[in-house]
Parts: structure tokens; C-alpha cells; sequence
């Protein structure tokens, strides 16, 4: 019955999906977070620092050359690749399935976790710091003239 009134109403179908995603989001990243080993970190800062070394190269190789592709100014470029460097859900959600499948162990776990957490914090922290593009607003872009604008967003 419930399939059929999602087939029929896609908002009601995307709005509950939203709300499921928000209330059992959290839960997740909690259980996730629970599960990291102090000790772990202290005996794997190589590994880790390694790691996420290598993760955020094979972003910066990613994603700087295809914003180049859609002639992004040098500026925007760094800071969309800063931010494109995450990929915290899929990570942390790879790193729990194999804990829980014993395919890792729990120092093995607690490395791969915080490279994903760190990938997503430092960059992120270093691109709202030095890249962050200048915002006009509407109001101010209509008081400002051509030139000025175009002063502004290179």
C-alpha cells in the first residue's frame, strides 16, 4: 500500500526519505565515532598522516585538472578542490562494514576513520581560510558598476 502511494506522491516519497536520512544520520557517525581506538591513534599517527596524504593527492589530481577543464580562475579552482577532498560518508560507512565484517581490525579501523574525518576537516578548514571566494550581495552588485564587479570576482 505504501509503495503505492509513493509511486503517486515522489515530495511525500522525498520528504520522508529526508527526514529518515536526518533522524538516522547522526546515530550512525556516533556509533562510527564510538568505535575509534585512542591508543590506536597515537600508534598510527604515521599511518594516518601517511594516508591522508596520499587520499588528499589523489583528490587534488582528481578534481584540480577537471576544474581547469571548466575554466574555473585559479582561485575558485584551489578552493572547489579543497572542498571536493572529502568523502566522509562513504568512508567512514567502508571503514565500519569492514570492522563489522572482520575484514579489518580495530587499529585498522580507527587509521582509515580518522583519514576520513581529517580529509574532510583540514581542507576544508584551509579553504574557508585562504580561498574563500568574495561574496556580493544583490543589493551591493546593483550599487556597484561593471568594472567593479568584474574587479570583485577575479
Amino acid at each position: 500500500m505504501v509503495a503505492g502511494v509513493f509511486l503517486h506522491d515522489r515530495v511525500l516519497m522525498d520528504r520522508l526519505r529526508s527526514i529518515a536520512f536526518a533522524l538516522l544520520t547522526p546515530f550512525f557517525f556516533l556509533r562510527a565515532g564510538t568505535l575509534i581506538s585512542a591508543p590506536a591513534l597515537v600508534t598510527g599517527a604515521g599511518v594516518i598522516a601517511l594516508l591522508l596524504l596520499v587520499k588528499l593527492t589523489a583528490k587534488l589530481i582528481g578534481v584540480w585538472p577537471t576544474a581547469a577543464a571548466f575554466k574555473m580562475p585559479r582561485r575558485e579552482r584551489t578552493y572547489t578542490t579543497l572542498l571536493m577532498a572529502t568523502g566522509l560518508t562513504f568512508g567512514s560507512i567502508a571503514a565500519l562494514f569492514g570492522l563489522t565484517h572482520h575484514l579489518i581490525n580495530q587499529a585498522q579501523y580507527t587509521e582509515l576513520v580518522t583519514v576520513v574525518i581529517l580529509s574532510a576537516f583540514v581542507p576544508t578548514i584551509i579553504a574557508q581560510q585562504l580561498f574563500r571566494p568574495a561574496s556580493v550581495d544583490s543589493a551591493e552588485e546593483e550599487a556597484l558598476g561593471e568594472e567593479d564587479i568584474s574587479i570583485i570576482r577575479h
